[in-house]
């Protein structure tokens, strides 16, 4: 039977596999195996700290030490195997020396005996020497990270693995010229509709072929969750983060960025609309889930209900609801919304529907701008936004600069004041100055990114007028994959507001909803103005109108016996409106909110 020498290799940074850690390790295990006349054996840990998370390596010797497999083991040194002298002594223990295992360790290879209690000892005390110099040495580390980042310096890589697309060199950050190219291809990939499994297949084959890998897989193949880290991941367009665990502290710091805000955003507004989508966990698709809201602020969910009644009847209920007590009684929380009411579905379907059809009809924007503006120019206005795109992130980046030389100035005078190279009251008046500044920097840079997004809005815009502005109503079809194409150049999200009302006894009751549609752009109620109202031959000009509808109160619950409410109704002096489907008396209680009787017919 073939005896081995099982040898145990690790480091403890991506970087070191690169050098000659791991290499030199390997060549004195099978040194020592050659010695020991055993045959040698790998067992590969690769790039794993010791003190983070789950060694699968490691795991398979106790479990193969268990089973009888391993009987030789050798590391080069013991810090390999554990930091913590608590660990050690227990491995020595519990596998070491309950299954007979013969232990070698270092350049020489020499046996570890656990024969006496002298031996045994030796063992525990080198185990707790190593600890004290791993903290010592983690300990200076810490420090002059600790230093670098107080003092501003960019594009280190301050410990832990590499980040993808990027590599290190003495400890400086470049980008990796081959992986960055898979990093905007995973980016793009993205905006193309393409999903994240559909991105991972192409990673796992085309990637692989190019030499492109995730960091910590031993199969190579990647999976959903890295993917969707590096899709949230702020490092890709410049602004790293070292959290600090002693301190409580988070510096940040520039590295050179790979992907541009503008598309760092896009794809993050885009994973979002996915993540909702998901988060529904439904097999029906809506019109309206992705753009409504409740007034409480959680989002407004759907649900359908396909059966029989006991009479034999089938029936299919659709409807939309507030998802908040849903959420909170499985958090066992209180519900503070009001919205106690749902929706039918394809009654809120049609009445939105037909009121977004309303304004878009009516909005002189998008009858006059793209016969004149836009179909004209529109490869002018595409280059403008890209141009203005640019220089937005070019601005971005000088932010970032400035916030790092004023982060710079505040550490050089906190140092002269403690040293006592300056004047103390003058010089808290400088560093309270700039801290303002920097505050202000900060809040700047959040206003330019805002800017970018509402290029990203306005290009969205620019191609819906392309595809439905030469015919406003009629393109759009009964399906809900071209409606809700067709709602999202217009609308940013659909409110829904509770509104309250006297009931038949008189009790204050939710009756109904009213909506507020945020649209992209101003064109409710907008309008031409004319230079001359007598002679309109002078032209004019068109007026903004304002970007929210707020509909009236609509009750979107199927009424039973429509002549019978009709009836009543009008018997109680209540005011029909057909347009609407709703009766209103318009009374106005003491608190300001009108009191709508609200029937839906």
């Amino acid at each position: 039977m073939t005896k081995f020498l099982d040898c145990y290799f690790r480091v403890s940074t991506q970087e070191q596999t690169k050098g000659q850690s791991l290499d030199t390790q390997q060549e004195y295990g099978r040194k020592i195996a050659k010695k020991l006349n055993l045959k040698f054996r790998a067992r590969d840990e690769g790039a794993r700290s010791s003190t983070i998370g789950f060694r699968p390596r490691l795991e398979e010797i106790k479990e193969d030490i268990e089973k009888g497999l391993v009987k030789h083991l050798w590391v080069f040194d013991r810090s390999r195997l554990f930091r913590d002298e608590t660990d050690s002594v227990l491995f020595r223990r519990n596998y070491l020396e309950k299954f007979d295992v013969r232990f070698y360790e270092g350049e020489a290879g020499n046996l570890c005996n656990f024969d006496s209690l002298e031996e045994k000892l030796t063992y525990d005390i080198v185990s707790k020497l190593q600890q004290y110099e791993n903290e010592k040495r983690s300990h200076k580390s810490k420090q002059g990270k600790r230093y670098l980042l107080r003092q501003g310096v960019s594009n280190r890589h301050y410990g832990g693995t590499v980040l993808f697309g990027y590599k290190s060199i003495d400890g400086v950050l470049s980008v990796d010229e081959l992986e960055s190219k898979w990093v905007l291809f995973i980016f793009n990939s993205v905006l193309e509709g393409k999903s994240t499994m559909d991105i991972k297949k192409v990673l796992d084959t085309d990637g692989k072929t190019d030499g492109v890998h995730p960091r910590r897989t031993s199969d190579k193949n990647w999976n959903i969750g890295t993917l969707e880290s590096i899709l949230r991941n702020r490092s890709y367009i410049g602004e790293k983060e070292f959290y600090d665990k002693e301190l409580d502290v988070t510096f940040t710091y520039t590295i050179p960025p790979i992907v541009s805000r503008s598309t760092f955003n896009k794809v993050r507004n885009e994973m979002e609309k996915r993540r909702k989508t998901q988060d529904n966990n439904k097999k029906h698709t809506t019109i309206f889930g992705d753009y409504m809201v409740c007034e409480c602020g959680e989002k407004i969910g759907s649900t359908v209900k396909v059966g029989k009644r006991k009479d034999g009847s089938s029936f299919n209920t659709k409807s939309y609801y507030c998802v908040t007590r849903e959420r909170n009684w499985k958090k066992a929380k209180e519900t503070n919304c009001s919205n106690r009411k749902s929706m039918n579905m394809d009654m809120a379907d049609e009445y939105l529907i037909s009121k977004i059809r309303d304004v878009v009809s009516d909005s002189v924007i998008l009858k006059e701008k793209f016969k004149h503006d836009v179909l004209s120019k529109k490869f002018d206005k595409d280059a403008d936004i890209k141009e203005r795109e640019t220089k937005l992130e070019e601005k971005c980046r000088k932010l970032i600069r400035r916030q790092e030389q004023t982060y710079e100035n505040i550490i050089s005078m906190e140092t002269d004041l403690v040293q006592g190279r300056r004047e103390k009251k003058i010089t808290e008046g400088i560093i309270k100055n700039l801290t303002v500044e920097l505050e202000t920097l900060k809040n700047e840079l959040k206003k330019t990114e805002l800017e970018i997004e509402d290029l990203s809005e306005e290009k969205i815009w620019l191609d819906w007028l392309e595809r439905y502005g030469d015919d406003l109503k009629t393109k759009v079809s009964t399906s809900t994959e071209n409606q809700k194409e067709w709602l999202d150049g217009l609308i940013r999200k659909i409110v829904v507001l509770v509104e309250y009302g006297e009931d038949r006894d008189g009790n204050i009751k939710q009756l109904g909803h009213k909506f507020e549609v945020l649209f992209r752009i101003p064109v409710v109620r907008d309008k031409l103005v004319y230079h001359d109202k007598n002679d309109k031959s002078k032209g004019y000009s068109v007026k903004d109108g304002v970007s929210k509808l707020t509909t009236q109160t609509v009750n979107l619950q199927k009424g039973r016996g429509k002549k019978k409410d009709l009836k009543q109704g009008k018997e109680e002096g209540f005011n029909y409106n057909h347009r609407s489907n709703l009766f209103s008396n318009g009374r106005v209680v003491p608190n300001g909110r009108t009191l709508t009787r609200v029937i839906c017919v």
